[in-house]
């Protein structure tokens, strides 16, 4: 039987399981989903074939069969808002398995800060559950949407502002589905009856073998839930805030920001932005600027939003008291102050919950450092949209006709890694004629993740090509100096560095054993 005639007979059965509302053929619909933010075909990312829409974890084994009868490939998506990476789309031709209808939030314990979700559930869902539950815990979010998924961005191990930002650090006890139709549980989670599966919840490793990470960046399996492990909001919350005029002293500035994670003397993420990028958060491209190359530093210091700093960066001191909180803030002020242009501290005490943190008034980022969800990160890959086009609400760059691009880097911590990296990333970004807009984010003491931003219109005729072209040269470039990918879209599949040793041939014998009929869209293989 053809692949069309096997697709064909496949939708049939869905639809006998889902009903016809829940299986998305070719349309308008489908169109709809397949939206993205970069070439249709770039880098062998596919638009999907179809597209499913189930309700229910149970609902999810007999789908998977259906998939595996007629050798029709699938593609899980838990809320279809990476965009810049993908979005929705498959690294192979597959049918969507969109997951945002599965939007369970349970076994939330008060006194430990741990809640489980399902693929749906979104930020912005479950900091109204905590809020609801006036808890004295919050997750972190993340610069994209707050209606992308918690677990489709822990899985792709992502990060996000503050404390616990290596978000698949901070889970345990994933339920995954293989396309066997077994079901396996992680950690204690596979001992353990679900109504007493509190300790699954709080031990991350459980005993034996650790199978976690087997089910993150890949697509070996669907994960239906898994425990998040919330952090408590601070009683002292400062905001460190710096900048550089001169970009010269770059290397030192970073290298005393990581004396201070490897001291302790930091407890949360530090984000660093160049001024194209901070500018890119809250303009627009000039109008009458050459579209066809970047624009010149020259203008860009013209423009009123431009911040008179080359390099603007934040963190934060999270303290259980106000004591504890300014022995944190003297410390730092004498390690960084002789190192910047500017240095400035703002401080919230008292006791708080979800719903009534610390804010303050001169400071909105007090707001994403206790994790309140929010689009300002989102507004820079609307730079070079015209200024007065149509925005979606909330924000959808894929459907704005945004192009985004991600290169997502790791360097080690180390001043003059950063310097290096910035470098070559700017030449490629203005040689290929977009802005250098670049950021770095460190959630661990000894590594950092550098992630040049591609944005573009995609409307403008060449845009597309021009950006991928330009997002194979940063991946090869940086990779050639030895800062490899740590996160890579559907797009960038192409990117993966070439093992030096048997990774290849065991992560096959691997999928071969859970997905032997080959029913998800291979990725990081």
């Amino acid at each position: 039987m053809s692949a069309v005639a096997q697709l064909s007979s496949a939708l049939e059965e869905w639809t006998e399981l889902l009903g016809s509302e829940a299986v998305v053929r070719p349309g308008p619909e489908l169109d709809g989903l397949n939206r993205t933010t970069q070439a249709r075909e770039s880098g062998g990312s596919h638009a999907a074939l179809a597209a499913l829409r189930p309700t229910s974890r149970a609902q999810l084994p007999d789908l998977l069969r259906v998939a595996a009868r007629h050798q029709v490939t699938v593609y899980p998506s838990s809320a279809g808002k990476s965009w810049g990476l993908g979005t929705r789309q498959a690294p192979r031709p597959a049918v969507l398995l969109d997951l945002s209808g599965l939007r369970g939030i349970s076994d939330f314990d008060p006194r430990l800060g741990v809640v489980s979700v399902e693929p749906g559930v979104t930020f912005q869902q479950l900091y109204d559950y905590l809020k609801a539950q006036r808890s004295r815990f919050f997750l972190n979010v993340t610069g994209s949407s707050p209606h992308a998924s918690v677990l489709g961005n822990a899985l792709e191990r992502g990060d996000g502002a503050g404390p616990y930002a290596d978000r698949f650090a901070h889970v345990c006890n994933l339920e995954v589905l293989l396309s066997t139709g077994e079901v396996l549980r992680t950690g204690f989670g596979s001992f353990l009856e679900e109504q007493a599966a509190d300790l699954a919840s709080v031990a991350r490793w459980g005993v034996g073998p650790t199978l976690d990470g087997l089910f993150s960046q890949s697509g070996l399996g669907i994960v239906t839930r898994l425990s998040l492990w919330l952090c408590p909001l601070p009683r002292s919350l400062h905001l460190v805030s710096f900048g550089l005029e001169d970009p010269g002293r770059l290397g030192r500035l970073w290298d005393a920001l990581s004396e201070l994670r490897l001291d302790g003397t930091f407890n949360a993420s530090i984000g660093l932005w160049n001024d194209y990028r901070v500018v890119s958060s809250v303009a627009r491209l000039p109008e009458g600027a050459d579209r066809g190359r970047a624009l010149p530093r020259a203008a860009l210091e013209a423009m009123p939003e431009w911040p008179r700093l080359r390099w603007s960066g934040t963190t934060a001191l999270y303290a259980a008291s106000p004591e504890q909180g300014h022995a944190a803030r003297i410390h730092t002020e004498r390690c960084l102050r002789p190192l910047v242009d500017r240095l400035e501290f703002f401080e919230a005490s008292g006791d708080a919950s979800v719903g009534r943190e610390l804010l303050h008034p001169e400071q909105p980022a007090f707001k994403f450092l206790q994790g309140i969800p929010h689009e300002h990160s989102l507004e820079s890959v609307y730079w070079r949209k015209p200024r007065g086009a149509p925005l979606s609400a909330p924000l959808d760059p894929a459907a704005d006709g945004c192009g985004v691009n991600w290169v997502c880097a790791a360097l080690p911590f180390r001043g003059r890694d950063l310097v290096r990296a910035v470098a070559l990333s700017e030449r490629l970004l203005i040689e290929h004629g977009f802005e250098p807009l670049l950021a770095c984010l460190s959630t661990a003491p000894r590594c950092a993740n550098l992630a040049p931003l591609i944005v573009y219109d995609r409307d403008e005729p060449g845009a597309d090509e021009r950006a991928a072209q330009c997002h194979d040269a940063l991946y090869a470039a940086l990779a050639e100096v030895g800062y490899l990918p740590y996160r890579l879209g559907s797009q960038s599949m192409a990117q993966l560095p070439r093992a030096r040793d048997s990774r290849a041939e065991v992560l096959e014998r691997i999928r071969q054993a859970l997905d032997p009929a080959g029913v998800f869209a291979r990725r990081y293989t």
